[in-house]
C-alpha cells in the first residue's frame, strides 16, 4: 500500500499580502505620474513632427519647381484647428508677378490654389497667435506663410507676421520671428517671447523654426536649461 508523503505547502500570510500590496501601490504611485508625463510629451512631439513634415514637404515642392509658390495656412475655428498646405503652378505665379502687385500671401491673391496636404491638430494641442486657443476667431481668418524659390516672395500673413522676436541658445543678438510654437492645451502659460511656460506642471512645448529659404528646425523647451534644445 503506497505511503502518502506529507507535503509542506505554505500560502502567503495576511501580513505578507499586505506588504506586497503596499509595495505595488508605492511603485504605481511613482510610475503613474512619469507615464502620464510621457504620454503628454509623446502627443505633443507627434504633432510637432507632423507640422515639421508639412513645412518640409511645402519647401521641397517649391525647390523642385512643382509648385513655385506654396501657402501654409493655420485655420482656427471649431477646436482644435487645422493646418493646410496649398500651392499654385508657374503660370499662375507669373501672371501675378507681371501684374500690378506682387504676391501678398492672401488666399484671395490666386483663384487656383491646389491643396497639397493638411493636418487637423488633436484635442491636446494649440498654437498661440497662429491658431489661438479661443474659438472666437472665424474660419478662414488664420495666419499664413508663403514660400517661393530663393525666398524672393517669402511672405507672412496676419498672426505669422505679428509674433514677437525670440532668441536661441540664450543669444538675444540673433532673434527670429519665424517660428511655430506647439503647446499643450492645459498649459497655463506658453509664451515663447517671454519664455514663460508652465513650469509647475512641466508641460512639454515644441517649436518649429523656419527661414525664408526653407530651412526647418525643430526644438523642445528645456526646463532645466531654460532654453530651447534642438531635436
Amino acid at each position: 500500500m503506497p505511503v502518502k508523503q506529507k507535503q509542506n505547502i505554505k500560502g502567503f500570510s495576511l501580513i505578507e499580502v499586505l506588504v506586497i500590496i503596499a509595495i505595488i501601490s508605492i511603485l504605481a504611485g511613482i510610475a503613474f505620474p512619469n507615464f502620464s508625463k510621457w504620454q503628454r510629451d509623446r502627443a505633443l512631439r507627434l504633432q510637432a513632427e507632423k507640422i515639421t513634415n508639412l513645412f518640409t514637404m511645402a519647401t521641397t515642392q517649391v525647390e523642385r519647381g512643382a509648385y513655385p509658390y506654396v501657402r501654409i495656412e493655420f485655420v482656427p475655428g471649431s477646436s482644435p484647428g487645422e493646418i493646410t498646405v496649398k500651392g499654385i503652378n508657374q503660370q499662375s505665379l507669373s501672371k501675378k508677378i507681371n501684374g500690378p502687385d506682387d504676391p501678398s500671401c492672401k488666399d484671395s491673391d490666386f483663384t487656383s490654389w491646389e491643396t497639397l496636404s493638411s493636418h487637423t491638430l488633436d484635442e491636446v494641442t494649440f498654437i498661440p497667435v497662429l491658431i489661438p486657443q479661443s474659438s472666437g476667431v472665424s474660419l478662414g481668418s488664420g495666419a499664413a506663410i508663403c514660400f517661393s524659390k530663393g525666398g524672393k516672395y517669402f511672405k507672412q500673413y496676419l498672426g505669422a507676421a505679428t509674433q514677437g522676436m525670440i532668441g536661441f541658445d540664450n543669444n538675444t543678438s540673433d532673434p527670429t520671428q519665424n517660428y511655430v510654437t506647439v503647446c499643450h492645451v492645459k498649459s497655463s502659460s506658453c509664451d515663447a517671447v517671454t519664455k514663460s511656460f508652465d513650469i509647475d506642471q512641466d508641460y512639454p512645448t515644441y517649436l518649429i523654426r523656419y527661414s525664408r529659404f526653407g530651412l526647418i528646425t525643430k526644438y523642445k523647451w528645456n526646463y532645466k536649461k531654460n532654453d530651447w534644445s534642438s531635436q
